[in-house]
Order: structure tokens, then sequence, then C-alpha cells
């Protein structure tokens, strides 16, 4: 009777760990179909798009033409996180062999011009994010201008940047200049305006307003046709 018992007790502690044993390899079964499946997937054909249209040729150049969805994905995934002109981006599947690629690109604000002809595009945040031959962005030449690609711009530019962004809100603008010690912006109605490389821009820009309406206005013996040059890179502007 004790053998019986014995027998039955020892059955049951093994059916008890074949039962274990069995939850564990289905668990593991489990956790391993999404990356058995990615690696069985075999991709194709991939579409790249962006808020432009097509993706540019620089960025589809960084993707493989095929290989299987794990591998695929993690190259495109790696090769995008250094890519500084990408924002954000969404990689779908498409059955069945079709990897779907949304792109979010890096919109440049400003430009910078040096004595090549090179204009370096900026995004918000100062970075440089591409190189081109010709922006209609507003820009600034700075003959000595040189960056690389991800490339943050010196304080100073990005101050002269900023005073350009607001004084083409404000008024029609013929061109800035830079030589890395104040910021020239001539106007349209051919007056040219003088800034410093920094300080407060608000500030300096209403000053500006200040000034040139009062030019507008012809008050206190202030004329317009007489005058070439706002200098504000003094406590007191100076009109000439």
């Amino acid at each position: 009777m004790k053998r019986r018992i014995r027998d039955r007790s020892k059955f049951q502690i093994n059916l008890n760990i074949f039962k274990i044993l069995s939850i564990l390899l289905i668990v593991i079964f489990i956790f391993l179909i999404p990356t058995v499946v990615k690696k069985l997937i075999k991709i194709n054909k991939i579409e790249c798009t962006s808020q432009y249209g097509i993706c540019d040729e620089n960025i589809v150049n960084t993707i493989p033409p095929s290989g299987n969805y794990k591998d695929t994905k993690k190259y495109i995934e790696e090769e995008f996180s250094k890519n500084i002109q990408i924002n954000t981006y969404l990689i779908q599947y498409k059955i069945p062999s079709t990897l779907k690629i949304e792109i979010d690109i890096k919109k440049p604000i400003f430009s910078i011009k040096n004595s090549s002809l090179v204009y370096y595009l900026i995004d918000k945040n100062g970075v440089v994010i591409s190189t081109a031959t010709e922006s209609s962005l507003p820009s600034i030449n700075i003959d000595n201008a040189q960056y690389n690609i991800g490339q943050k711009i010196s304080d100073g530019d990005r101050f002269a940047l900023d005073i350009l962004e607001k004084v083409s809100f404000l008024y029609k603008i013929d061109k800035g200049q830079s030589d890395g010690k104040e910021l020239k912006i001539k106007l349209n109605e051919g007056l040219i305006a003088r800034f410093p490389l920094a300080g407060d821009v608000d500030v300096l820009i209403g000053s500006l307003r200040l000034i040139f309406s009062r030019l507008n206005e012809n008050v206190n013996g202030i004329r317009m046709e007489d005058t070439r040059e706002i200098d504000l890179r003094f406590k007191n502007v100076v009109l000439r």
C-alpha cells in the first residue's frame, strides 16, 4: 500500500514537471514566433516617401534593396538615426514583400552663403542640415563661412540670422552681409541697417521699427531721402 502511494506521488511530481516544461516551451515558442517570422519574410520592394514626395536620392541610397524583414528594418533604423536630415520616420510592412517608409524631413529656415557660392541650409536649432547651390530662404552672405553638415553654427551667425528673419518679416530685403563683427542688411528702400552680433533681438528690431516709422513720417527734421544708414550698434541709434 505504501509502495502504491509512493508511486502515485512520484507520478504526480513527474506530471507537474512535465506541465511546467510544457508551459515554458510554449512561452518560449510564442516569443520566438515573431523573430522567426520576421526572418522568413523576404523584402523585395521598398517604398519611401516624405512630406515633399518621393524620398531624396541621398536617403534612398542608404536603404538596402532587399533582404529579410528583420535585418532590413534594423539596418534602416541604424542609418536613419545617423541621418541629420531626418526628423522622424515610420516603417510599415505591406503584404507580401514591401516595406513602406514614411519620413518627416527637417525643414531649413535660414541659409548662409559663402564666397564659394555654397549655401548652408540651417534648421530652427541652428544646425546645418544640407548644402545647395541656390536658396530662396532668408540668407546672409558670410564670405569665410565653412560648416560641415550636422555642425551647429556659431552664436554670432545664429544671432545675425535671427535678426535677418525678423527684419525680412517686416520689410523687403535686398541682401544681408556679416563679417563676423556686425550685420549689414540692405533694404529695398536703399537704406542700410547695421546691427551688432549680440544683444537683445527684440530691442534691436523695436528700435529699427521706431526709427523707420519716423523716417516715413518726416518728423523732427528726419527725412527718408537724407538717410542712408541706420546704425543700431550703439546705445543711441546713429543715422547717416
